[in-house]
């Protein structure tokens, strides 16, 4: 059934498909719009366009050498089917060819997934300032634990 999705670049059309999702995940969609440019989602093939298409997305903040990985969400009737972690994969990919040395998250409910997939946890002390100052350490996800990966 993976095979049959489409793979693409967001675009800014794309944002309220994408909040959709987020919330139906219970994520946060506060402050996506600056990094949609950042952004990958998955949409079915049997249907080509409109908001209800997106199945999956994960976006990436970039801060000069390092991104934050963030908004990582699978439609819950696409769930357990590999689908987050080639989304991973994929922004993974994309941040390797923009130049970026590391990616950082922050979770508390997707630890072991992302451990399985080389993220490390780590003391927030070790995160660049700046991404330190995004809204997801500021404002979204102030107690959360964090992540890391050398890529």
């Amino acid at each position: 059934m993976i095979e049959d999705l489409l793979v693409n670049q967001a675009r800014e059309d794309d944002l309220p498909a994408i909040r959709v999702l987020l919330q139906e995940t219970n994520l946060p969609s506060e402050g996506i719009e600056p990094h949609v440019d950042n952004f990958i989602v998955v949409k079915s093939q049997e249907v080509v366009s409109g908001p209800e298409i997106i199945i999956g997305c994960v976006g990436l903040e970039v801060y000069r050498s390092s991104a934050l990985l963030r908004s990582l969400a699978v439609h819950p009737d696409m769930q357990k089917k590999g689908l987050g972690s080639r989304l991973v994969d994929l922004a993974t990919g994309s941040a390797k060819r923009k130049g970026i040395e590391t990616l950082y998250l922050l979770t508390d409910t997707a630890e072991e997934f992302f451990k399985r997939r080389g993220f490390s946890l780590i003391p927030r002390e070790r995160v660049p300032e700046d991404l330190l100052q995004s809204i997801e350490f500021t404002t979204l996800c102030p107690d959360a634990p964090c992540f890391m990966k050398q890529i």
